[in-house]
């Protein structure tokens, strides 16, 4: 879940705090209104674009996953954040043996539960209390571009020792980040922070970190480039992509291949990458 939308300072201010204050209200309201992925997505560049997006996302998910050659049909996994439910359909993909969801929204949590009937889904905020599923223990829990929407920091640790407390010895934990390769940037909505701090938290709560790989490379806003050109032209390409769908339809086609070969041939990426840890045996 990612905007790209950019705000006033005086505006960033009090939408942070709204946020803060009452993340629950806020995904309650941006899910009622669109219950789809250019919700979730990117806000303000269309349905077509962000499917092009979620393409991407499930490639590389999906080519991760089977890399690791890991029998699926035996793990239990939890997914922080299901949203929509993209990442539920990805984990039934692999054959996973049981998927739990969760999200802070009950507009979310009522839509999947209607979706996937045979499943189990919870309404819980990660930084905060996880009463629902505190006896459970996974395999492998994920979070996919939800946890940058914690902007408190005190809240983002909970949230990483809240899913520590609920793998298994030897689970995983994949999530995706911008782990900026500079310091922590904090908008209205979400907090793009720094890989070391990322990576003193994880290591702090006990985790091993196992790998990064790039999630996008052209096809999301370069937040950890340096290059002032690099990200003028992407907001640039934003504007025309929201003026209509077609022009969201055609970016995305267009840069679809180029992203492929992009994500599969580089090793560190100006924008979303995602991580996997381990948490010790």
């Amino acid at each position: 879940m990612y905007s790209v939308v950019n705000a006033t300072a005086a505006s960033q201010e009090q939408k942070t705090k709204t946020i803060e204050s009452d993340p629950r209200e806020y995904w309650e309201a941006r899910l009622k209104k669109n219950f789809g992925l250019d919700s979730v997505g990117l806000i303000g560049l269309g349905k077509h674009y962000n499917e092009w997006l979620y393409k991407i996302r499930a490639n590389v998910f999906l080519r991760r996953m089977k890399a690791m050659d890991v029998d699926f049909s035996r793990l239990d996994v939890l997914d922080i954040g299901s949203g929509t439910g993209f990442y539920v359909g990805r984990w039934k993909d692999l054959g996973v043996k049981r998927i739990v969801g969760a999200d802070i929204a009950s507009v979310a949590v009522e839509n999947l539960r209607r979706k996937y009937p045979g499943d189990e889904f919870h309404q819980l905020d990660i930084g905060d209390d996880i009463q629902a599923i505190e006896n459970h223990r996974f395999d492998i829990v994920s979070a996919f571009d939800v946890l940058f929407h914690i902007v408190d920091n005190e809240r983002f640790e909970k949230a990483i020792r809240n899913i520590y407390s609920v793998l298994k010895p030897g689970g995983l934990f994949i999530l995706s980040d911008n782990f900026l390769h500079q310091e922590t940037i904090i908008s209205a909505t979400q907090a793009s922070r720094s890989l070391h701090d990322i990576e003193s938290i994880l290591n702090d709560t006990g985790f091993k970190i196992v790998g990064r790989v790039p999630m996008f490379v052209v096809m999301n806003y370069p937040v950890d480039s340096t290059t002032r050109f690099l990200k003028t032209l992407w907001r640039v390409m934003a504007k025309v992509i929201s003026i209509h769908e077609f022009f969201g339809w055609v970016a995305g086609a267009t840069l679809y291949p180029v992203e492929l070969i992009c994500v599969s041939s580089m090793r560190e990426s100006p924008t979303t990458e995602m991580m996997i840890c381990r948490k010790p045996d």
